[in-house]
């Protein structure tokens, strides 16, 4: 037992060694580089820039040598080499590239080295706006290979790409808000989307009224606020589907507990409404999944499946409650279910009134059992991706079909045996 445990305390420490060996390598041949650009990170042509960097570089001999290179026109360097935090001021340099040898940087491992820069210029004109090196420093090896290369870079704007792209975003806001007027029409809640709409709206016009490189910033920022808004309406938009089909499944559900109430728990009639709330519960555990997944587009279809199936049974009890001389209650005021009661309506009474009576529209009364179109929501709900918890809450939706097919069927039997 001691020499497991001196073998265990021997090969932690080599493993630490390794470990404090492998440390510093990390940091080998490589450039570390920080600092600021003034006025900032988009600039126009034609302006005054300023960068105040610093370069960090470990070198391993006097034959390794630093390059700085800038995109800035009339460039000014300012150069100190800091060893130990004590400074060495270096001449001032003009153009955009600068050398400096190992002669002047290098010094052993003991001490710690950097370069400080501190450069101007003024911005170039460019072909098209994108990305330019404002300080690249590249450090090279006793042969001339480069062994780091580190680049500071800045977006410079061309001012003729501003006007494209400022009419790009106001063809891309007018869209939003024919989105949003759309999905508001539905009833969903667009207050969140609106918000990011109206900053979208002010970046922009604030845009058409500055320079290039601050309505480039403005622009950016404008696109980021549409596409946030985006984002939220199909938040808001998939939760107004599932909050719809589960007010219609409620309210379907009541019916059934009134039927209950009304001995009629054992109607064929009164099966068939379960069994499609039923398959309604079953989607909307799968559409509230799909929301906690943040999968919204699949959470909003789950919960359209859902409302489907839900106003089919709304659909039948209306039907039955015609039959039995009922109230029915009126689902929400929306155009979907306006259309869906309107329907209800015209659909015609099923030809069965309870157990004791004839089976022969059995096929009408039972449109779900062996369709085609069922069979693929079971395939479907089968190869969804769900969490345990809706696994369960399926499972048991399932159940309940099968206890309540299992008692309709059972029903049959025992009136075939009396017959």
């Amino acid at each position: 037992m001691p020499d497991f445990s001196n073998r265990v305390v021997i090969s932690f420490l080599i493993l630490l060694c390794l470990c404090c060996l492998a440390a510093p390598c990390l940091a080998d041949d490589e450039l570390e580089i920080s600092g600021y650009t003034s006025p900032g990170n988009v600039l126009t042509p034609g302006e005054s820039a300023t960068a105040v960097y610093s370069v960090g570089y470990d070198f391993e001999s006097d034959e390794e040598s630093l390059q700085l290179y800038t995109d800035l026109l009339n460039p000014k360097w300012k150069l100190s080499i800091v060893i130990d935090s004590v400074s060495h001021v270096l001449p001032s340099y003009t153009g955009r590239y600068v050398s400096l040898n190992g002669f002047e940087l290098y010094y052993d491992d003991s001490y710690s080295s950097e370069v400080e820069i501190s450069l101007s210029g003024t911005v170039p004109d460019v072909s098209s706006t994108g990305n330019y090196s404002i300080i690249r420093a590249t450090w090279y090896d006793y042969t001339g290979d480069k062994v780091d290369e580190e680049a500071v870079e800045a977006t410079i704007v061309n001012p003729s790409d501003i006007a494209g792209i400022l009419e790009t975003r106001r063809s891309e806001l007018s869209s939003l808000k024919k989105y949003i007027d759309g999905k508001s029409g539905l009833g969903v809640d667009t207050n969140s989307a609106e918000k990011k709409y109206e900053e979208a709206s002010a970046a922009i016009d604030e845009a058409e009224d500055s320079n290039s490189a601050v309505a480039s910033i403005l622009l950016s920022s404008a696109k980021t606020y549409i596409d946030e808004s985006y984002s939220l309406i199909d938040v808001a938009w998939a939760e107004y589907s599932i909050e719809k089909a589960e007010s219609t499944i409620d309210i379907v559900n009541g019916m059934i507990s009134g039927y209950e109430d009304e001995g009629l728990s054992g109607d064929s009639r009164v099966w068939v409404i379960q069994s499609y709330v039923d398959n309604a519960g079953t989607l909307l555990v799968l559409a509230k999944d799909k929301l906690g997944l943040k999968d919204y587009d699949s959470a909003r279809d789950y919960a359209d499946q859902a409302e489907t199936k839900a106003e089919k049974a709304y659909e039948c009890a209306v039907s039955l409650n015609k039959d039995l001389n009922l109230k029915s209650p009126t689902l929400a005021a929306t155009a979907k279910s306006t259309k869906s009661t309107k329907s209800a309506t015209s659909s015609v009474t099923a030809t069965s009134t309870s157990t004791s009576g004839s089976s022969s529209g059995l096929d009408d009364l039972i449109p779900d059992l062996g369709g085609d179109g069922d069979l693929s929501d079971v395939d479907d709900i089968i190869h969804s991706e769900v969490n345990l918890e809706s696994a369960i809450q399926i499972l048991s939706v399932i159940g309940d079909a099968l206890l309540d097919a299992f008692d309709y069927l059972s029903s049959l039997l025992s009136m075939a045996s009396d017959n």
